[in-house]
């Protein structure tokens, strides 16, 4: 491999992981350069690699604790230097709190990132207060998605409480927006979208994903879709109607959608029984308009 060209060793790198990269830049000078020009390269990166991967425990400050090893964010943040081309970045299952700051300073050093995917676990708590503020910093995001999130109650010295947001400014900015939780963060988000008057006005995909509905679920969600007419594809999973009348009118605002390519239902339910008459109309509408769709909303009751 020393003997090779160093055309020769980028090909080769090129199909490897960028852990991979890392570890070889470690061998020598040479290999050293060649590697960092390799990870420049590098369109996405997922922090779930990095943190496993044996050859990036040099990076981590290690130390034993009931909760396991922890390490320095800035070391991370430090990183992404060699990575200006990122593109998509996965932050999950980080094993220390990673703050506000962290995520501005991580922003800063990403100024390509178009989207980025946080996740986080009820095993794994690594979100601090106001860590989502920090996306104000991305300036290139376009597609965000957020999984596991539950919006924390902020009280400051001086200043009414609040929950947690996302920042406006991101939201604005996203052609593509994912959020996927549990308890009540999707009716958090849409109510804090609509008292506000924050529009996603570059926005043409949607996914809401709920995996426990609750009661202003519909309402909320037929706002959001009156006051985004430009919407191609929308998903929802989980959320549950009361009457028929809700889905016939919810069915109503899907319709009313000019630019609609596709809608995915998925476990999405009724308390009462639903018409089939009103299943077929819907489903004729979204034929004749060539609408790409799966499943519908289907009654809990039978008969």
């Amino acid at each position: 491999m020393e003997h090779l060209p160093n055309e020769v060793k980028v090909i080769i790198l090129d199909e490897c992981d960028y852990t991979d990269c890392i570890c070889f830049r470690a061998t020598s000078s040479k290999n050293y350069d060649v590697g960092t020009y390799v990870l420049t390269k590098t369109r996405t990166f997922d922090f779930r690699l990095y943190r496993s991967h044996i050859g990036m425990q040099s990076l981590e400050n290690e130390k034993t604790t009931k909760n396991g090893s922890h390490f320095n964010p800035t070391k991370m943040i430090n990183f992404m230097d060699l990575l200006p081309g990122l593109r998509k970045l996965v932050l999950a299952d980080l094993p220390c709190i990673f703050t506000m700051s962290d995520m501005i300073k991580l922003g800063k050093s990403l100024p390509n990132l178009q989207k980025c995917v946080i996740i986080e676990s009820e095993e794994r708590k690594w979100m601090g207060k106001d860590v989502l503020m920090g996306l104000t910093y991305f300036k290139s995001l376009e597609k965000l998605k957020v999984v596991n999130w539950e919006p924390s109650h902020v009280t400051r010295r001086g200043c009414a409480s609040r929950n947690e947001t996302i920042p406006a400014s991101t939201l604005r900015n996203l052609i593509n927006f994912t959020i996927i939780c549990n308890k009540e963060t999707v009716s958090k988000v849409l109510q804090y979208l609509l008292e506000n008057e924050i529009y996603l006005t570059k926005c043409v995909k949607a996914k809401f994903n709920v995996r426990l509905s609750s009661p202003d679920i519909p309402h909320l969600i037929m706002k959001f879709i009156e006051c985004h007419p430009h919407i191609q594809e929308i998903a929802f999973n989980g959320f549950l109607f009361t009457t028929q009348e809700q889905v016939q009118a919810f069915y109503g605002h899907l319709l009313a959608l000019p630019q609609l390519e596709r809608v995915q239902l998925e476990n999405c339910s009724v308390i009462e029984r639903i018409e089939q008459a009103l299943q077929k109309t819907f489903l004729d509408a979204l034929r004749r308009r060539g609408i790409r769709f799966t499943n519908l909303v289907k009654s809990l009751r039978h008969g």
